[in-house]
């Protein structure tokens, strides 16, 4: 079993497409069907693979410092 951590950055035509972090470069693309937990664009979201499937863990920790973070940043140059 392997696990990592993305991003949800979209559903498209019945897939949700994550994006590997920190980098978010690659894409690991599953079908919704296949998520049994509930998403929203932007969670970030442990992924673990198994043998019968995905096993996900929403982060919320991790994205409300991902949004505080953007949030001084976006504070920082409105200061300017």
């Amino acid at each position: 079993m392997s696990s990592n951590n993305y991003t949800l950055d979209r559903f498209e035509a019945g897939y949700a497409i994550f994006l590997k972090r920190p980098a978010e470069t690659e894409q690991l693309i599953i079908p919704r069907l296949d998520i049994d937990v509930e998403v929203r664009e932007g969670d970030i979201v442990e992924i673990t693979a198994t043998t019968e499937g995905y096993y996900f863990r929403v982060l919320s920790a991790e994205k409300k410092a991902a949004e505080e973070r953007i949030q001084n940043i976006m504070s920082k140059l409105n200061r300017k």
